[in-house]
Protein backbone atom coordinates (compact mmCIF):
# COMPACT_ATOMS: atom_id res chain seq x y z
CA UNK A 1 0.00 0.00 0.00
CA UNK A 2 2.38 2.62 -1.29
CA UNK A 3 0.10 5.44 -2.44
CA UNK A 4 -1.11 6.62 0.96
CA UNK A 5 -2.70 9.73 -0.56
CA UNK A 6 -5.50 7.48 -1.82
CA UNK A 7 -8.03 6.45 0.85
CA UNK A 8 -8.01 2.78 1.71
CA UNK A 9 -11.40 2.04 0.17
CA UNK A 10 -10.43 3.77 -3.09
CA UNK A 11 -8.19 0.88 -4.05
CA UNK A 12 -11.29 -1.04 -5.07
CA UNK A 13 -13.67 1.83 -5.63
CA UNK A 14 -15.60 0.26 -8.49
CA UNK A 15 -16.78 -2.63 -6.32
CA UNK A 16 -16.84 -0.65 -3.11
CA UNK A 17 -19.21 2.05 -4.32
CA UNK A 18 -21.80 -0.54 -5.33
CA UNK A 19 -22.13 -1.81 -1.77
CA UNK A 20 -24.90 -0.16 0.23
CA UNK A 21 -24.27 -1.87 3.55
CA UNK A 22 -21.37 -0.29 5.45
CA UNK A 23 -20.58 -3.61 7.11
CA UNK A 24 -20.14 -5.15 3.66
CA UNK A 25 -17.72 -2.36 2.87
CA UNK A 26 -15.73 -3.07 6.00
CA UNK A 27 -15.66 -6.76 5.13
CA UNK A 28 -14.39 -5.93 1.65
CA UNK A 29 -11.57 -3.86 3.09
CA UNK A 30 -10.37 -6.57 5.39
CA UNK A 31 -10.87 -9.39 2.90
CA UNK A 32 -8.79 -7.60 0.30
CA UNK A 33 -5.90 -6.87 2.61
CA UNK A 34 -4.05 -8.78 5.25
CA UNK A 35 -6.14 -8.40 8.39
CA UNK A 36 -3.17 -8.20 10.70
CA UNK A 37 -1.44 -5.56 8.59
CA UNK A 38 -4.47 -3.33 8.51
CA UNK A 39 -5.27 -3.43 12.16
CA UNK A 40 -5.66 0.07 13.48
CA UNK A 41 -2.21 0.35 15.04
CA UNK A 42 -0.10 -1.23 12.36
CA UNK A 43 -1.77 0.71 9.57
CA UNK A 44 -1.25 4.14 11.11
CA UNK A 45 2.19 3.24 12.44
CA UNK A 46 3.35 2.31 8.97
CA UNK A 47 2.08 5.54 7.45
CA UNK A 48 3.66 7.65 10.17
CA UNK A 49 7.00 5.87 10.01
CA UNK A 50 7.17 6.26 6.24
CA UNK A 51 6.18 9.92 6.36
CA UNK A 52 8.17 13.07 7.11
CA UNK A 53 6.03 13.86 10.15
CA UNK A 54 7.92 14.66 13.35
CA UNK A 55 4.92 14.23 15.67
CA UNK A 56 1.15 13.83 15.71
CA UNK A 57 -1.74 13.14 18.08
CA UNK A 58 -4.97 11.54 16.91
CA UNK A 59 -8.24 10.94 18.66
CA UNK A 60 -11.53 9.39 17.63
CA UNK A 61 -14.70 9.02 19.67
CA UNK A 62 -17.98 7.23 19.11
CA UNK A 63 -20.40 9.00 21.44
CA UNK A 64 -23.04 6.32 20.93
CA UNK A 65 -21.01 3.92 23.04
CA UNK A 66 -18.51 6.36 24.60
CA UNK A 67 -15.54 4.47 23.19
CA UNK A 68 -12.40 6.47 22.43
CA UNK A 69 -9.32 5.63 20.40
CA UNK A 70 -6.09 7.62 20.52
CA UNK A 71 -2.72 7.44 18.78
CA UNK A 72 0.26 9.55 19.78
CA UNK A 73 3.60 10.01 18.06
CA UNK A 74 6.16 11.96 20.10
CA UNK A 75 3.47 13.69 22.15
CA UNK A 76 2.03 12.72 25.52
CA UNK A 77 -0.46 9.90 25.17
CA UNK A 78 -2.98 11.41 27.62
CA UNK A 79 -4.29 14.12 25.27
CA UNK A 80 -3.32 16.91 27.64
CA UNK A 81 -0.54 18.56 25.63
CA UNK A 82 -1.44 22.11 24.68
CA UNK A 83 -1.37 23.12 21.01
CA UNK A 84 -1.86 26.32 19.05
CA UNK A 85 -5.18 25.53 17.40
CA UNK A 86 -5.26 28.59 15.09
CA UNK A 87 -8.48 28.60 13.02
CA UNK A 88 -10.07 25.90 15.14
CA UNK A 89 -10.66 28.94 17.38
CA UNK A 90 -13.22 30.22 14.89
CA UNK A 91 -16.07 27.90 15.80
CA UNK A 92 -15.67 28.75 19.50
CA UNK A 93 -15.91 32.46 18.67
CA UNK A 94 -18.92 31.67 16.49
CA UNK A 95 -20.63 29.97 19.42
CA UNK A 96 -19.94 33.06 21.54
CA UNK A 97 -21.55 35.23 18.86
CA UNK A 98 -24.59 32.96 18.64
CA UNK A 99 -24.94 33.27 22.41
CA UNK A 100 -25.29 37.04 21.92
CA UNK A 101 -28.08 36.39 19.42
CA UNK A 102 -29.84 33.97 21.78
CA UNK A 103 -29.63 36.47 24.62
CA UNK A 104 -31.44 39.06 22.50
CA UNK A 105 -28.54 41.54 22.43
CA UNK A 106 -28.50 41.51 18.61
CA UNK A 107 -30.17 39.76 15.70
CA UNK A 108 -28.22 37.54 13.34
CA UNK A 109 -29.07 39.90 10.45
CA UNK A 110 -28.93 43.13 12.44
CA UNK A 111 -26.29 45.69 11.36
CA UNK A 112 -23.18 45.95 13.52
CA UNK A 113 -22.08 49.30 12.10
CA UNK A 114 -23.23 51.35 15.08
CA UNK A 115 -22.36 48.71 17.67
CA UNK A 116 -18.78 48.30 16.45
CA UNK A 117 -18.14 51.65 14.73
CA UNK A 118 -14.50 50.82 13.88
CA UNK A 119 -15.85 47.97 11.75
CA UNK A 120 -17.86 50.44 9.66
CA UNK A 121 -14.75 52.61 9.25
CA UNK A 122 -12.78 49.90 7.43
CA UNK A 123 -12.32 50.93 3.77
CA UNK A 124 -13.42 48.67 0.93
CA UNK A 125 -12.00 48.08 -2.54
CA UNK A 126 -14.65 49.19 -5.03
CA UNK A 127 -15.31 47.89 -8.55
CA UNK A 128 -12.77 50.35 -9.97
CA UNK A 129 -10.07 49.05 -7.66
CA UNK A 130 -9.96 52.09 -5.40
CA UNK A 131 -10.09 52.07 -1.61
CA UNK A 132 -13.24 53.83 -0.47
CA UNK A 133 -15.50 54.09 2.56
CA UNK A 134 -18.64 51.97 2.32
CA UNK A 135 -21.92 52.59 4.09
CA UNK A 136 -23.16 49.04 3.53
CA UNK A 137 -24.43 47.21 6.60
CA UNK A 138 -22.32 44.38 8.01
CA UNK A 139 -24.16 41.79 10.07
CA UNK A 140 -23.27 38.95 12.40
CA UNK A 141 -24.20 36.51 9.66
CA UNK A 142 -21.87 38.19 7.16
CA UNK A 143 -18.97 37.79 9.58
CA UNK A 144 -19.79 34.21 10.62
CA UNK A 145 -20.11 33.05 7.00
CA UNK A 146 -17.03 34.91 5.69
CA UNK A 147 -19.14 37.03 3.36
CA UNK A 148 -18.36 40.42 4.95
CA UNK A 149 -15.40 41.01 2.62
CA UNK A 150 -12.38 40.43 4.86
CA UNK A 151 -9.53 38.19 3.71
CA UNK A 152 -6.10 36.92 4.65
CA UNK A 153 -2.87 37.52 2.79
CA UNK A 154 -2.93 33.87 1.73
CA UNK A 155 -6.48 34.17 0.33
CA UNK A 156 -6.09 37.51 -1.40
CA UNK A 157 -3.43 39.01 -3.65
CA UNK A 158 -5.28 42.33 -3.42
CA UNK A 159 -4.99 42.48 0.35
CA UNK A 160 -1.23 42.08 0.35
CA UNK A 161 -0.83 44.42 -2.62
CA UNK A 162 -2.86 47.22 -1.03
CA UNK A 163 -1.68 46.88 2.56
CA UNK A 164 1.90 45.69 2.21
CA UNK A 165 3.75 44.25 5.16
CA UNK A 166 2.51 45.02 8.65
CA UNK A 167 4.20 48.10 10.15
CA UNK A 168 6.71 47.39 12.90
CA UNK A 169 4.94 46.69 16.17
CA UNK A 170 1.52 46.06 14.59
CA UNK A 171 -0.07 42.64 14.98
CA UNK A 172 -0.26 40.85 11.63
CA UNK A 173 -3.88 39.79 12.10
CA UNK A 174 -4.96 43.31 13.02
CA UNK A 175 -3.12 44.57 9.94
CA UNK A 176 -5.14 42.19 7.74
CA UNK A 177 -8.37 43.38 9.41
CA UNK A 178 -7.90 46.88 8.04
CA UNK A 179 -9.29 46.42 4.51
CA UNK A 180 -12.33 44.77 2.93
CA UNK A 181 -12.19 43.25 -0.54
CA UNK A 182 -15.86 43.53 -1.52
CA UNK A 183 -19.22 44.65 -0.21
CA UNK A 184 -20.97 42.40 2.35
CA UNK A 185 -22.94 39.54 0.88
CA UNK A 186 -21.26 39.61 -2.54
CA UNK A 187 -18.95 36.63 -2.19
CA UNK A 188 -17.13 34.23 0.16
CA UNK A 189 -13.58 35.01 1.24
CA UNK A 190 -11.91 33.23 4.09
CA UNK A 191 -10.27 35.81 6.31
CA UNK A 192 -10.34 37.98 9.41
CA UNK A 193 -14.14 38.06 9.53
CA UNK A 194 -14.13 36.04 12.76
CA UNK A 195 -11.61 38.39 14.37
CA UNK A 196 -14.14 41.16 13.82
CA UNK A 197 -16.82 38.83 15.15
CA UNK A 198 -14.74 38.47 18.32
CA UNK A 199 -14.62 42.24 18.67
CA UNK A 200 -18.41 42.34 18.33
CA UNK A 201 -18.72 39.77 21.13
CA UNK A 202 -16.41 41.85 23.33
CA UNK A 203 -18.47 45.00 22.71
CA UNK A 204 -21.83 43.33 23.27
CA UNK A 205 -20.75 41.41 26.37
CA UNK A 206 -18.52 44.06 27.94
CA UNK A 207 -15.76 41.43 28.40
CA UNK A 208 -12.61 40.60 26.50
CA UNK A 209 -12.70 37.25 24.71
CA UNK A 210 -10.46 35.53 27.22
CA UNK A 211 -12.81 36.34 30.06
CA UNK A 212 -15.96 35.77 28.01
CA UNK A 213 -14.86 32.29 26.96
CA UNK A 214 -13.94 31.40 30.56
CA UNK A 215 -17.33 32.59 31.83
CA UNK A 216 -19.60 31.21 29.12
CA UNK A 217 -17.88 28.40 27.21
CA UNK A 218 -14.52 26.99 28.28
CA UNK A 219 -15.05 27.43 32.02
CA UNK A 220 -18.45 25.71 32.28
CA UNK A 221 -17.23 22.91 29.98
CA UNK A 222 -14.17 22.28 32.12
CA UNK A 223 -11.84 23.24 29.27
CA UNK A 224 -9.16 24.32 31.72
CA UNK A 225 -6.33 24.01 29.19
CA UNK A 226 -7.90 26.40 26.67
CA UNK A 227 -6.67 29.98 26.77
CA UNK A 228 -5.35 32.81 24.64
CA UNK A 229 -2.68 33.36 27.28
CA UNK A 230 -2.35 30.17 29.35
CA UNK A 231 -1.68 30.66 33.07
CA UNK A 232 1.73 29.91 34.50
CA UNK A 233 0.89 26.44 35.79
CA UNK A 234 0.01 25.23 32.27
CA UNK A 235 2.97 26.60 30.35
CA UNK A 236 5.09 23.46 30.69
CA UNK A 237 2.46 21.57 28.66
CA UNK A 238 2.61 23.88 25.62
CA UNK A 239 4.34 22.14 22.72
CA UNK A 240 6.72 23.75 20.24
CA UNK A 241 5.58 24.71 16.76
CA UNK A 242 7.79 24.36 13.71
CA UNK A 243 8.47 25.43 10.16
CA UNK A 244 8.90 22.44 7.87
CA UNK A 245 11.25 22.53 4.87
CA UNK A 246 11.24 19.16 3.13
CA UNK A 247 12.10 16.79 5.99
CA UNK A 248 13.71 19.42 8.24
CA UNK A 249 11.81 20.96 11.14
CA UNK A 250 12.94 24.26 12.66
CA UNK A 251 11.34 25.81 15.74
CA UNK A 252 9.27 28.66 14.28
CA UNK A 253 8.84 30.92 17.28
CA UNK A 254 8.65 31.24 21.02
CA UNK A 255 6.82 28.35 22.64
CA UNK A 256 5.07 30.54 25.23
CA UNK A 257 2.74 33.18 23.70
CA UNK A 258 3.37 36.78 24.68
CA UNK A 259 0.78 38.72 26.63
CA UNK A 260 -1.44 40.92 24.51
CA UNK A 261 -4.56 43.04 24.78
CA UNK A 262 -5.74 41.69 21.42
CA UNK A 263 -7.50 38.33 21.49
CA UNK A 264 -7.80 36.88 18.01
CA UNK A 265 -11.22 35.27 17.72
CA UNK A 266 -10.13 33.91 14.36
CA UNK A 267 -7.09 32.01 15.50
CA UNK A 268 -5.55 32.91 18.84
CA UNK A 269 -6.45 30.05 21.17
CA UNK A 270 -4.30 27.29 22.58
CA UNK A 271 -6.04 24.10 23.63
CA UNK A 272 -5.56 20.40 24.30
CA UNK A 273 -7.15 17.49 22.40
CA UNK A 274 -9.15 16.54 25.51
CA UNK A 275 -10.46 20.09 25.89
CA UNK A 276 -11.45 20.46 22.27
CA UNK A 277 -13.21 17.12 22.44
CA UNK A 278 -15.35 18.47 25.31
CA UNK A 279 -16.39 21.41 23.15
CA UNK A 280 -17.30 19.33 20.10
CA UNK A 281 -19.07 16.75 22.27
CA UNK A 282 -21.30 19.48 23.69
CA UNK A 283 -22.30 20.45 20.14
CA UNK A 284 -23.04 16.85 19.15
CA UNK A 285 -25.24 16.69 22.26
CA UNK A 286 -27.31 19.62 21.04
CA UNK A 287 -25.49 22.32 23.00
CA UNK A 288 -25.85 20.67 26.40
CA UNK A 289 -23.34 19.31 28.87
CA UNK A 290 -25.00 18.01 32.02
CA UNK A 291 -26.57 21.11 33.62
CA UNK A 292 -24.78 23.59 31.35
CA UNK A 293 -26.64 24.87 28.28
CA UNK A 294 -24.12 26.39 25.89
CA UNK A 295 -26.60 26.89 23.04
CA UNK A 296 -30.21 26.05 22.33
CA UNK A 297 -30.61 22.86 20.30
CA UNK A 298 -32.25 24.77 17.45
CA UNK A 299 -29.25 27.09 17.25
CA UNK A 300 -26.87 24.12 17.14
CA UNK A 301 -28.90 22.61 14.31
CA UNK A 302 -28.45 25.85 12.36
CA UNK A 303 -24.68 25.44 12.64
CA UNK A 304 -25.00 22.25 10.57
CA UNK A 305 -27.17 23.92 7.91
CA UNK A 306 -25.95 25.66 4.76
CA UNK A 307 -25.91 29.38 5.55
CA UNK A 308 -24.60 30.67 2.22
CA UNK A 309 -26.73 32.16 -0.52
CA UNK A 310 -27.10 29.71 -3.40
CA UNK A 311 -25.06 31.92 -5.75
CA UNK A 312 -22.07 31.96 -3.37
CA UNK A 313 -19.56 29.11 -3.25
CA UNK A 314 -16.61 28.34 -0.98
CA UNK A 315 -13.60 29.30 -3.05
CA UNK A 316 -9.94 29.77 -2.29
CA UNK A 317 -8.01 31.76 -4.92
CA UNK A 318 -5.27 29.88 -6.76
CA UNK A 319 -2.67 32.08 -5.10
CA UNK A 320 -3.36 30.23 -1.86
CA UNK A 321 -1.29 27.34 -3.19
CA UNK A 322 1.73 29.57 -3.73
CA UNK A 323 1.78 31.32 -0.36
CA UNK A 324 4.53 30.47 2.12
CA UNK A 325 1.95 29.61 4.79
CA UNK A 326 0.12 27.10 2.59
CA UNK A 327 1.31 23.80 1.11
CA UNK A 328 0.18 22.09 -2.05
CA UNK A 329 -1.92 19.35 -0.49
CA UNK A 330 -5.56 18.52 -1.10
CA UNK A 331 -7.38 20.17 1.81
CA UNK A 332 -8.29 23.30 -0.16
CA UNK A 333 -9.15 21.48 -3.38
CA UNK A 334 -11.26 19.01 -1.37
CA UNK A 335 -13.53 21.93 -0.40
CA UNK A 336 -14.98 22.04 -3.90
CA UNK A 337 -18.70 21.42 -3.63
CA UNK A 338 -18.79 21.86 0.15
CA UNK A 339 -20.83 24.55 1.88
CA UNK A 340 -20.49 26.74 4.97
CA UNK A 341 -22.60 26.60 8.11
CA UNK A 342 -22.07 28.61 11.27
CA UNK A 343 -18.41 28.17 12.20
CA UNK A 344 -17.22 25.44 9.83
CA UNK A 345 -17.38 23.81 6.43
CA UNK A 346 -20.11 21.27 5.69
CA UNK A 347 -19.77 18.08 3.68
CA UNK A 348 -22.74 18.18 1.32
CA UNK A 349 -21.54 15.59 -1.16
CA UNK A 350 -22.44 11.95 -0.86
CA UNK A 351 -18.99 10.39 -0.86
CA UNK A 352 -18.01 6.77 -1.07
CA UNK A 353 -15.40 7.34 1.62
CA UNK A 354 -14.46 9.51 4.58
CA UNK A 355 -16.77 12.26 5.74
CA UNK A 356 -20.45 11.38 5.47
CA UNK A 357 -22.87 13.91 4.12
CA UNK A 358 -23.82 16.37 6.86
CA UNK A 359 -20.48 16.23 8.68
CA UNK A 360 -18.81 19.49 9.73
CA UNK A 361 -15.06 19.99 9.58
CA UNK A 362 -12.27 22.52 9.66
CA UNK A 363 -8.60 22.95 10.52
CA UNK A 364 -5.88 25.18 11.95
CA UNK A 365 -2.82 26.73 10.32
CA UNK A 366 -0.40 24.50 12.24
CA UNK A 367 -1.96 21.37 10.72
CA UNK A 368 -4.62 20.48 13.23
CA UNK A 369 -7.96 19.19 11.98
CA UNK A 370 -11.37 18.09 13.20
CA UNK A 371 -14.43 16.34 11.79
CA UNK A 372 -17.73 16.12 13.63
CA UNK A 373 -20.43 13.76 12.36
CA UNK A 374 -23.68 14.57 14.20
CA UNK A 375 -25.70 11.76 12.66
CA UNK A 376 -23.35 8.92 13.64
CA UNK A 377 -22.08 10.86 16.69
CA UNK A 378 -18.46 10.42 15.70
CA UNK A 379 -15.72 12.99 16.36
CA UNK A 380 -12.27 12.83 14.80
CA UNK A 381 -9.38 15.07 15.96
CA UNK A 382 -5.85 15.37 14.63
CA UNK A 383 -3.06 17.55 16.00
CA UNK A 384 0.37 18.32 14.62
CA UNK A 385 2.21 21.60 15.07
CA UNK A 386 4.02 22.97 12.05
CA UNK A 387 3.51 25.01 8.93
CA UNK A 388 3.06 25.37 5.99
CA UNK A 389 -0.52 24.25 6.41
CA UNK A 390 -1.84 21.53 4.12
CA UNK A 391 1.64 20.18 3.47
CA UNK A 392 1.32 17.81 0.54
CA UNK A 393 3.82 15.24 1.67
CA UNK A 394 2.62 14.52 5.19
CA UNK A 395 -0.03 16.23 7.25
CA UNK A 396 -3.18 16.08 5.16
CA UNK A 397 -2.30 12.66 3.78
CA UNK A 398 -1.81 11.34 7.30
CA UNK A 399 -5.02 13.01 8.44
CA UNK A 400 -7.02 11.32 5.67
CA UNK A 401 -5.60 7.92 6.54
CA UNK A 402 -6.28 8.60 10.22
CA UNK A 403 -9.77 9.90 9.47
CA UNK A 404 -10.59 6.85 7.36
CA UNK A 405 -9.48 4.34 9.96
CA UNK A 406 -10.79 6.14 13.02
CA UNK A 407 -14.16 6.93 11.51
CA UNK A 408 -14.68 3.33 10.45
CA UNK A 409 -13.35 1.89 13.68
CA UNK A 410 -15.26 4.28 15.93
CA UNK A 411 -18.49 3.98 14.00
CA UNK A 412 -18.42 0.27 13.35
CA UNK A 413 -15.80 -1.92 14.96
CA UNK A 414 -16.52 -0.58 18.45
CA UNK A 415 -20.26 -1.06 18.26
Amino acid sequence: FQDISIPLEFKFKENYKNLNNINDKIEMIFNNYDKEYYKFNSYLNKIFNESELNSAFMLGVNLQNNRKLTKSYNYSSDGNDIFRIASMTKVITTVAALQQVESGLIGINEPLNNIVPELADVPCINKEGSMTRSNADITMKHLITHTAGFGYFFTSDELENYLGKAPFGKDLIQHQMSLRLFEPGESFRYGTNIDWLGKAVETLSGKNLEQYFRDHITGPLGMDSTWFIPPEHLKHRIVNYYHKDKDTYTVAGERIPKKSNFFSGGGGLLSSPNDYLKFLTCLVNGGKNEDFLMLQEQTVRSMFEDQLEKNIDIKFPKMSFNHQWIGKGNFISDLEGCRWGYGWALETRKNDYLRPKGAAFWAGLYNSYFTIDPLNQVIVLYFSQFFPFNDKSVSYTHLRAHETVLDLVCRLLLE
